[in-house]
């Protein structure tokens, strides 16, 4: 998208945005406060994954749990994902993330469905914290741009948040984006806004996801790989990064919010993980390798049960 393109477009969203504001003044329910602030997510222009709802995800996924062969098919129960016990994970049905690049056309091959977000609203320390989550099926970070399989990380089901904190008089404060295995913070003063607004600009890097605060390219700390990966990178002098060049936008004209508390819905109280295995991928010697997991879900996430403390460990961006 060219300079004029996205100038064009944030200036639509910013009259749409007070046009609803005169309406909406001096009100501060919590829905109306999640409305208020919901951001605006500039996705990179070679984005294959909006956020969707998480029916979407379901209606693709088979439920597992592990067991002495390994993990295998369980039944969902009658009311929806379980909520209780150990081993369990949902496994998009006949997709692979050991597959990295050609994997795409597996995970983008579903219907179509509508731009999702959950909003949650919360009281801590007499604070009012406001999240927004998001879930992508497929995450497919590349060390290069466009995408290659070169070098790669890849899982199922990437959950990411934006969490704005405002304080007693119900002023925003602060802003934290999570990426990767942590996250940046900004005073809201400094937080980019669609102009005359209230709505936060959220740059997603490519494939990874992460919030940024800013377009453009982004160093990963390199705390968020494996010792192997490290080791690749600093042998041959690599700064993995991510990037944002911006494309598609998505905020309150395209993507309703759909409320969510501590114990509904009942998903948030599914105790596995959302996706098989993770991998990343380099040249030989290192090959396609396991790393861990595919991420839990919010109600499991630190961002969940502690969000001032863990956006106060966040970086300064």
């Amino acid at each position: 998208m060219t300079k004029r393109l996205l100038a064009l477009a944030l200036t639509a969203l910013a009259l749409a945005a007070v046009t609803a504001g005169s309406a909406s003044a001096g009100k501060d329910s919590p829905d109306e406060l999640l409305a208020q602030y919901q951001p605006v997510t500039v996705l990179d222009q070679t984005e294959r994954f909006a956020p969707i709802a998480v029916e979407a995800f379901l209606a693709e996924a088979d439920l597992e749990r592990l067991g002495d062969a390994g993990y295998e098919t369980a039944e969902m129960p009658r009311h929806g994902l379980p909520t209780h016990g150990n081993g369990w994970r949902l496994n998009h049905r006949s997709c692979s993330p050991a597959g990295g690049l050609a994997a795409f056309a597996c995970y983008a091959g579903g219907p179509a469905t509508a731009p999702a977000v959950y909003g949650r609203h919360e009281k801590r320390d007499g604070m009012i914290v406001l999240q927004y989550w998001y879930l992508y099926e497929y995450n497919f970070w590349s060390l290069q741009y466009p995408a290659s399989d070169l070098v790669w990380q890849a899982h199922e089901a990437d959950w990411e948040v934006v969490t704005i904190v405002l304080d007693r008089e119900r002023n925003p404060v602060e802003a934290g984006y999570s990426q990767h295995c942590g996250g940046e913070r900004r005073p809201w003063a400094t937080v980019p806004k669609v102009p005359g607004s209230d709505h936060p600009l959220v740059f997603v890097g490519t494939g990874s996801h992460a919030n940024l605060f800013a377009p453009g390219t982004h160093p990963i700390d390199l705390a968020c790989y494996p010792p192997q990966a490290v080791a690749f990178f600093q042998a041959f002098g690599v700064t993995p990064l991510d990037v944002n060049i911006p494309g598609r936008m998505l905020g309150p004209e395209t993507t309703a919010i759909e409320r969510i508390r501590d114990r509904e819905p009942r998903w948030l109280r599914f105790p596995g993980t959302w996706g098989e295995t993770q991998y990343v991928h380099a040249p030989a010697p290192l090959g396609t390798v396991p790393f861990g997991t595919s991420p839990v879900g919010p109600g499991f996430q630190d961002e969940w049960d502690d969000p001032l403390g863990t956006i106060a460990g966040y970086r300064a961006g």
